[in-house]
């Protein structure tokens, strides 16, 4: 389970598993300029995209 409250936390997750923004961006199917966009918390993504992050990023999505 992953409680995000931050954007940041997604920076702190991708850095832990050795991957750049490109790599996320590429397997999310996204630019990497609007994946950092989302890291640098300019703006907001869906939860459909968030739930694809957080996938690449080994966590899932829990509404408790």
């Amino acid at each position: 389970m992953l409680i995000i409250t931050s954007s940041r936390k997604l920076y702190q997750l991708r850095l832990e598993l050795g991957l750049t923004q490109n790599d996320v961006a590429e397997r999310c199917n996204m630019s990497v300029n609007y994946y950092g966009r989302i890291e640098r918390e300019e703006c907001n993504c869906s939860v459909n995209l968030l739930d694809k992050i957080l996938q690449v990023l080994g966590k899932e999505i829990d509404f408790k």
